[in-house]
Protein backbone atom coordinates (compact mmCIF):
# COMPACT_ATOMS: atom_id res chain seq x y z
CA UNK A 1 0.00 0.00 0.00
CA UNK A 2 1.25 3.57 -0.88
CA UNK A 3 0.87 5.94 1.77
CA UNK A 4 -0.84 9.23 0.25
CA UNK A 5 1.63 11.51 1.61
CA UNK A 6 4.56 9.92 -0.24
CA UNK A 7 2.70 11.26 -3.83
CA UNK A 8 4.29 14.68 -4.43
CA UNK A 9 2.64 17.45 -6.20
CA UNK A 10 5.74 18.80 -7.95
CA UNK A 11 5.52 17.91 -11.63
CA UNK A 12 8.15 16.03 -13.72
CA UNK A 13 10.63 17.37 -15.14
CA UNK A 14 9.94 20.81 -13.67
CA UNK A 15 13.25 22.88 -12.14
CA UNK A 16 11.62 21.51 -8.55
CA UNK A 17 11.11 18.27 -9.71
CA UNK A 18 15.49 18.07 -10.90
CA UNK A 19 16.07 19.71 -7.46
CA UNK A 20 14.19 17.05 -5.38
CA UNK A 21 16.07 14.16 -7.13
CA UNK A 22 19.38 15.89 -6.55
CA UNK A 23 21.27 13.42 -4.19
CA UNK A 24 18.46 10.20 -4.32
CA UNK A 25 18.46 7.26 -6.07
CA UNK A 26 16.27 6.96 -9.09
CA UNK A 27 14.79 4.54 -10.79
CA UNK A 28 15.63 5.40 -14.13
CA UNK A 29 19.10 4.99 -12.92
CA UNK A 30 18.84 1.71 -10.42
CA UNK A 31 20.37 -0.34 -13.07
CA UNK A 32 23.35 0.86 -11.99
CA UNK A 33 23.09 -0.98 -8.90
CA UNK A 34 21.77 -4.22 -10.67
CA UNK A 35 24.73 -5.36 -12.36
CA UNK A 36 26.02 -9.36 -12.38
CA UNK A 37 28.52 -8.59 -9.87
CA UNK A 38 27.65 -6.39 -6.47
CA UNK A 39 29.69 -2.51 -6.38
CA UNK A 40 31.32 -2.80 -9.65
CA UNK A 41 32.87 0.03 -11.38
CA UNK A 42 29.46 1.68 -12.74
CA UNK A 43 27.73 1.14 -8.71
CA UNK A 44 30.41 2.56 -7.11
CA UNK A 45 30.36 5.76 -10.01
CA UNK A 46 26.38 6.12 -9.61
CA UNK A 47 26.90 6.16 -5.42
CA UNK A 48 29.59 8.56 -5.90
CA UNK A 49 27.51 10.91 -8.45
CA UNK A 50 24.81 10.92 -5.54
CA UNK A 51 27.07 11.64 -2.85
CA UNK A 52 28.69 14.75 -4.97
CA UNK A 53 25.21 16.11 -5.55
CA UNK A 54 24.29 15.99 -1.93
CA UNK A 55 27.54 18.13 -0.53
CA UNK A 56 27.47 20.21 -3.40
CA UNK A 57 23.75 20.62 -4.03
CA UNK A 58 24.25 20.47 -7.66
CA UNK A 59 24.18 18.06 -10.32
CA UNK A 60 26.54 16.93 -12.94
CA UNK A 61 25.57 15.78 -16.35
CA UNK A 62 28.41 13.41 -18.56
CA UNK A 63 27.38 12.86 -22.13
CA UNK A 64 26.67 9.66 -21.65
CA UNK A 65 23.45 11.39 -19.87
CA UNK A 66 22.68 14.43 -21.96
CA UNK A 67 19.32 14.28 -23.61
CA UNK A 68 18.49 13.50 -27.14
CA UNK A 69 16.67 16.39 -28.13
CA UNK A 70 14.24 14.08 -31.04
CA UNK A 71 13.42 11.49 -28.90
CA UNK A 72 12.68 14.01 -25.91
CA UNK A 73 10.36 16.03 -28.14
CA UNK A 74 9.06 12.89 -29.60
CA UNK A 75 8.91 11.13 -25.98
CA UNK A 76 6.76 14.52 -24.83
CA UNK A 77 4.28 14.55 -27.56
CA UNK A 78 3.62 10.59 -27.58
CA UNK A 79 3.62 9.79 -24.23
CA UNK A 80 0.50 11.35 -23.62
CA UNK A 81 -0.94 9.20 -26.30
CA UNK A 82 0.53 6.37 -25.17
CA UNK A 83 -0.97 6.37 -21.41
CA UNK A 84 -4.28 7.28 -22.87
CA UNK A 85 -4.35 4.35 -24.90
CA UNK A 86 -3.23 2.52 -21.97
CA UNK A 87 -6.26 3.27 -20.25
CA UNK A 88 -8.06 3.00 -23.20
CA UNK A 89 -7.31 -0.78 -23.33
CA UNK A 90 -7.08 -1.14 -19.26
CA UNK A 91 -11.08 0.56 -19.46
CA UNK A 92 -9.82 3.17 -16.77
CA UNK A 93 -11.02 6.54 -16.08
CA UNK A 94 -8.85 8.01 -14.43
CA UNK A 95 -4.31 7.87 -13.76
CA UNK A 96 -2.48 10.08 -11.69
CA UNK A 97 0.02 11.10 -14.33
CA UNK A 98 4.02 12.22 -13.26
CA UNK A 99 4.51 12.51 -9.75
CA UNK A 100 7.55 11.80 -7.94
CA UNK A 101 7.20 9.31 -5.31
CA UNK A 102 9.63 9.89 -2.39
CA UNK A 103 9.22 8.40 1.37
CA UNK A 104 10.23 11.25 3.71
CA UNK A 105 14.19 10.63 4.65
CA UNK A 106 14.67 8.10 2.03
CA UNK A 107 17.41 8.35 0.07
CA UNK A 108 15.54 6.64 -3.14
CA UNK A 109 12.48 8.39 -4.96
CA UNK A 110 10.72 7.65 -8.23
CA UNK A 111 8.74 9.05 -10.85
CA UNK A 112 6.50 6.54 -12.80
CA UNK A 113 4.70 7.52 -15.99
CA UNK A 114 1.18 7.02 -14.30
CA UNK A 115 0.39 5.46 -11.19
CA UNK A 116 -2.82 3.34 -11.66
CA UNK A 117 -4.93 3.83 -8.25
CA UNK A 118 -6.61 0.06 -7.26
CA UNK A 119 -8.17 1.23 -4.70
CA UNK A 120 -8.25 2.81 -1.42
CA UNK A 121 -7.33 0.88 1.85
CA UNK A 122 -9.60 -0.53 3.83
CA UNK A 123 -7.32 -1.29 6.97
CA UNK A 124 -4.98 1.83 6.49
CA UNK A 125 -6.51 5.32 6.53
CA UNK A 126 -3.96 7.34 3.64
CA UNK A 127 -3.35 5.04 1.66
CA UNK A 128 -3.77 3.57 -1.83
CA UNK A 129 -3.24 0.17 -3.64
CA UNK A 130 -2.07 1.46 -6.76
CA UNK A 131 -0.03 -0.30 -9.77
CA UNK A 132 2.98 1.37 -10.99
CA UNK A 133 3.24 2.13 -15.23
CA UNK A 134 6.10 2.88 -17.10
CA UNK A 135 5.93 3.91 -21.00
CA UNK A 136 8.62 3.81 -23.47
CA UNK A 137 7.48 5.52 -26.99
CA UNK A 138 10.68 5.08 -29.22
CA UNK A 139 10.96 7.26 -32.30
CA UNK A 140 13.02 4.64 -34.34
CA UNK A 141 11.72 1.55 -35.57
CA UNK A 142 14.66 -0.71 -34.84
CA UNK A 143 14.22 0.25 -31.17
CA UNK A 144 10.78 -0.14 -31.17
CA UNK A 145 10.30 -3.45 -32.83
CA UNK A 146 12.28 -5.31 -30.16
CA UNK A 147 10.62 -3.84 -27.39
CA UNK A 148 7.01 -4.63 -29.06
CA UNK A 149 8.15 -8.61 -29.53
CA UNK A 150 8.77 -8.94 -25.80
CA UNK A 151 6.04 -10.27 -24.08
CA UNK A 152 6.59 -11.19 -20.53
CA UNK A 153 9.64 -9.48 -17.83
CA UNK A 154 12.08 -12.07 -18.93
CA UNK A 155 11.53 -10.96 -22.43
CA UNK A 156 12.65 -7.10 -21.39
CA UNK A 157 15.12 -8.26 -19.08
CA UNK A 158 17.16 -9.83 -21.81
CA UNK A 159 16.07 -6.88 -24.39
CA UNK A 160 16.98 -4.27 -21.98
CA UNK A 161 17.87 -4.69 -18.68
CA UNK A 162 17.27 -0.62 -17.31
CA UNK A 163 14.09 -0.88 -18.19
CA UNK A 164 13.55 -4.04 -16.50
CA UNK A 165 14.83 -2.78 -13.16
CA UNK A 166 13.13 0.88 -13.78
CA UNK A 167 9.68 -1.11 -13.13
CA UNK A 168 10.73 -3.58 -10.33
CA UNK A 169 12.13 -0.19 -8.62
CA UNK A 170 8.97 1.85 -8.91
CA UNK A 171 6.89 -1.04 -7.88
CA UNK A 172 9.78 -1.29 -5.12
CA UNK A 173 9.05 2.95 -4.18
CA UNK A 174 5.18 2.59 -4.73
CA UNK A 175 4.99 -0.43 -2.41
CA UNK A 176 3.14 -1.93 -5.46
CA UNK A 177 2.39 -5.75 -5.94
CA UNK A 178 1.58 -5.18 -9.88
CA UNK A 179 3.45 -2.94 -12.36
CA UNK A 180 3.17 -2.60 -16.08
CA UNK A 181 5.64 -1.67 -18.89
CA UNK A 182 4.56 -0.33 -22.19
CA UNK A 183 5.53 0.48 -25.42
CA UNK A 184 3.92 2.70 -27.65
CA UNK A 185 4.47 4.14 -31.50
CA UNK A 186 1.93 5.72 -33.09
CA UNK A 187 2.13 5.40 -36.80
CA UNK A 188 2.16 1.72 -36.26
CA UNK A 189 -1.39 0.35 -37.03
CA UNK A 190 -3.91 0.56 -34.75
CA UNK A 191 -4.24 -2.43 -32.38
CA UNK A 192 -0.31 -3.50 -33.08
CA UNK A 193 0.79 -0.19 -31.94
CA UNK A 194 0.91 -0.95 -28.19
CA UNK A 195 2.60 -3.89 -25.95
CA UNK A 196 1.66 -3.93 -21.81
CA UNK A 197 3.84 -6.31 -20.34
CA UNK A 198 2.20 -6.63 -16.86
CA UNK A 199 5.10 -7.41 -14.03
CA UNK A 200 3.77 -9.70 -10.71
CA UNK A 201 5.49 -8.65 -7.75
CA UNK A 202 5.36 -12.81 -6.33
CA UNK A 203 6.34 -13.93 -10.00
CA UNK A 204 9.76 -11.66 -9.57
CA UNK A 205 10.19 -12.36 -5.41
CA UNK A 206 14.08 -13.51 -6.18
CA UNK A 207 15.07 -9.97 -7.94
CA UNK A 208 12.80 -7.88 -5.82
CA UNK A 209 14.90 -9.30 -3.03
CA UNK A 210 18.15 -8.71 -4.70
CA UNK A 211 16.90 -5.30 -5.58
CA UNK A 212 16.54 -4.05 -2.30
CA UNK A 213 19.77 -5.97 -1.23
CA UNK A 214 22.03 -3.69 -3.28
CA UNK A 215 19.93 -0.82 -2.32
CA UNK A 216 21.05 -0.98 1.08
CA UNK A 217 24.57 -2.00 0.03
CA UNK A 218 24.54 1.16 -2.39
CA UNK A 219 22.89 3.40 0.98
CA UNK A 220 25.84 2.02 3.13
CA UNK A 221 28.80 2.90 1.18
CA UNK A 222 26.85 6.00 0.10
CA UNK A 223 26.62 6.95 4.03
CA UNK A 224 30.33 5.89 4.55
CA UNK A 225 31.71 8.57 1.79
CA UNK A 226 29.38 11.51 3.03
CA UNK A 227 31.01 10.87 6.43
CA UNK A 228 34.49 10.81 5.15
CA UNK A 229 33.34 14.92 3.90
CA UNK A 230 31.24 15.81 7.02
CA UNK A 231 33.38 14.36 9.76
CA UNK A 232 35.84 17.19 11.49
CA UNK A 233 39.38 17.06 10.73
CA UNK A 234 42.10 17.83 12.78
Amino acid sequence: MLNKTWISNIEAYSEEWRLMRIGKFTSSKIHCLMTKKPLTEDSISYINQKVGELLTGQSTTSKDDQIDTEDTAWGVVNEPLAMREFARIKNLKFLVVGKIIHEPGSRFSSTPDALWIISSAITKENHYNVATLEVKCPNRYHTFIPLYRCKTPADLKLENRGYYWQVLDQMDNCCASVGYFAVFHPLFPAGNNMRIIEFNKIDLWDDFALLQQRKKQALEIFNQVCSEFTTQKA
